[in-house]
C-alpha cells in the first residue's frame, strides 16, 4: 500500500511539473516575437552586439520592419518547436507517458532545434545586408557566423532525436505488452 502511494505521488509530481512546463513553453512561443519587437523598436542599442561595425546612428523604420521580419524566421522555427514541447507536457500533464505521439512531438522539437541554427546563419547574413544597404559601395556588409551556441545546439538536437527515436521504441513495446494482457 505505502508502495503505491509512493507511484502515484510521484506521478502526481510529474504531472503538476509537466503542466507548468507546458505553461513555459507556450510562454516562450508567444514572447520570443514580442522580445524581438522590443529589441528592434530600440535597435540602436542593440546593434553593437549584434553586428559589429555597423554604426549605430539611426535606423529607418523600415530598416526595423525588414529586420524584425528577418529574425522572424528563425524565431518561427522556435515557436514551432516551443508549441510542439507545450503539446508534448501537456500529454504527460495528462499522464500519457509512453506513447507514439509523444515521441512525434519530441522529434518535431528536436528538428526545430537542428533547423534554427541554419536559420540564425541565413538571417543573419540577410540582416547584414539589409542594415548596409544604403551604404555607400565598399561600406556594405555581409556577415556569416557561426558559434559555438549553434554547435551546442546542433548537439542537444541530435541527442533529442535519439530520444525521440527511443521513445518511439518504448511506446511501440507498451502497446505491445497492453495488447498481450
Amino acid at each position: 500500500m505505502n508502495e503505491i502511494g509512493s507511484v502515484e505521488r510521484r506521478r502526481a509530481r510529474l504531472r503538476r511539473l509537466a503542466g507548468a512546463m507546458r505553461w513555459v513553453s507556450l510562454g516562450l512561443a508567444a514572447l520570443g516575437p514580442l522580445a524581438l519587437i522590443g529589441v528592434w523598436a530600440r535597435f540602436e542599442v542593440f546593434a553593437p552586439s549584434v553586428m559589429p561595425g555597423l554604426g549605430a546612428d539611426s535606423f529607418s523604420t523600415l530598416d526595423r520592419i525588414g529586420g524584425y521580419a528577418l529574425s522572424m524566421l528563425p524565431a518561427a522555427i522556435g515557436i514551432w518547436g516551443f508549441v510542439n514541447l507545450a503539446r508534448l507536457f501537456g500529454r504527460f500533464a495528462a499522464g500519457d507517458l509512453f506513447d507514439a505521439e509523444n515521441a512525434v512531438r519530441l522529434r518535431r522539437f528536436a528538428i526545430s532545434l537542428l533547423a534554427v541554427v541554419p536559420a540564425k546563419v541565413v538571417a543573419h547574413a540577410l540582416l547584414s545586408v539589409w542594415l548596409t544597404r544604403a551604404l555607400p559601395p565598399g561600406s556594405r556588409q555581409l556577415q556569416i557566423s557561426v558559434s559555438s551556441d549553434d554547435i551546442v545546439l546542433c548537439a542537444v538536437g541530435l541527442l533529442m532525436v535519439a530520444l525521440a527515436t527511443v521513445l518511439r521504441e518504448a511506446a511501440e513495446i507498451a502497446d505491445e505488452n497492453r495488447q498481450f494482457v
